[in-house]
């Protein structure tokens, strides 16, 4: 018998922990790869995602899910991730090297 997991509850479990690395010392708006689509699952990334946020001035945060299709920041966070997992999973490092090399970011920028 094969362990099942479930994947939302994984991706909200890993972005929580990724939350406590970001220190907020101003007021600021926040974009995530929109992955939900129920209302219920969305306020209960955002309020898990929040509470980890490492905000100790308790600065006001927004919170958007937003299709990747028009915003660059996401569109580049969708391809480390998708490099990631090729490299890990398929044992093809060639993206990943890409993006050690920064040539990924030059392409962006420009």
């Amino acid at each position: 018998m094969g362990y099942e997991h479930d994947n939302k509850e994984t991706y909200d479990i890993l972005a929580s922990k990724l939350a406590k690395l970001i220190n907020i010392d101003k007021p600021t708006f926040i974009f995530i790869d929109k992955s939900k689509n129920k209302p219920e699952e969305i306020n209960n990334f955002n309020q898990l995602f929040l509470n980890n946020l490492n905000n100790i001035q308790k600065q006001p945060i927004k919170i958007e899910h937003a299709n990747s299709m028009h915003y660059k920041g996401l569109q580049m966070a969708d391809l480390i991730s998708w490099s990631t997992f090729q490299n890990f999973e398929h044992e093809n490092p060639e993206f990943l090297g890409m993006i050690k090399n920064k040539e990924v970011k030059l392409v962006y920028e420009n």
